[in-house]
């Protein structure tokens, strides 16, 4: 086991990052991908797109919840500075955010009475995604402003499984503090 871990500290830190959270930035980009092309080319309105969102978004909280306890876990033991440690999890919070916001602005995109609050003018995706990274900014800190609001079942359990997986990386963090070793 410390054979292991003396391999790893000698990687570049870096790199080891990246190798260890690459697999969730994939699935991300790969889902984020899909919504475009499935957005833009698809009648979504004759499929359930609103099941196939919250699915996909179901699949991607798992992938990002066992990459942070297998993965980062292990990276987390090697941290010897703040700055490497703010890395680790401001990476992980980012993939997470982005990721619900794409979510969001797909169901937005499926049916506009999956959310109130969004501008009446906000009609391209990308546009919608502004907002709705706001929206899952609010929501992964637990502000909760009441300004975006999900009225639909499927909008609700994506928002639901963003504040698990929020409540899941602060316990993270807060229980593996242990094991970090900060030098000076």
């Amino acid at each position: 086991m410390s054979n292991n871990l003396n391999q790893i500290r000698e990687k570049p830190f870096y790199k080891l990052l990246l190798g260890r959270t690459v697999l969730p930035l994939v699935t991300i980009l790969g889902i984020g991908i899909l919504y475009v092309v499935l957005m833009s080319m698809v009648d979504h309105k004759s499929l359930p797109f609103h099941i196939i969102i919250a699915t996909a978004a179901l699949g991607k909280t798992i992938v990002i919840t066992m990459t942070t306890l297998k993965r980062l876990s292990k990276l987390i033991k090697i941290c010897h500075s703040l700055e490497r440690l703010l890395w680790v999890f401001g990476l992980i919070i980012v993939i997470s955010i982005f990721s619900f916001a794409t979510d969001y602005a797909c169901l937005f995109q499926f049916s506009h009475t999956t959310f109130e609050g969004v501008p009446d003018y906000s009609n391209s995706y990308l546009y919608n995604l502004y907002h709705f990274f706001y929206f899952s900014v609010i929501t992964f800190s637990t502000v909760g402003y009441g300004d975006i609001v999900p009225t639909s079942d499927e909008a609700r359990f994506v928002v639901m499984l963003e504040i698990f997986l929020s409540f899941f990386l602060i316990v993270f963090a807060l229980t593996n503090i242990k094991k970090i070793h900060i030098n000076g």
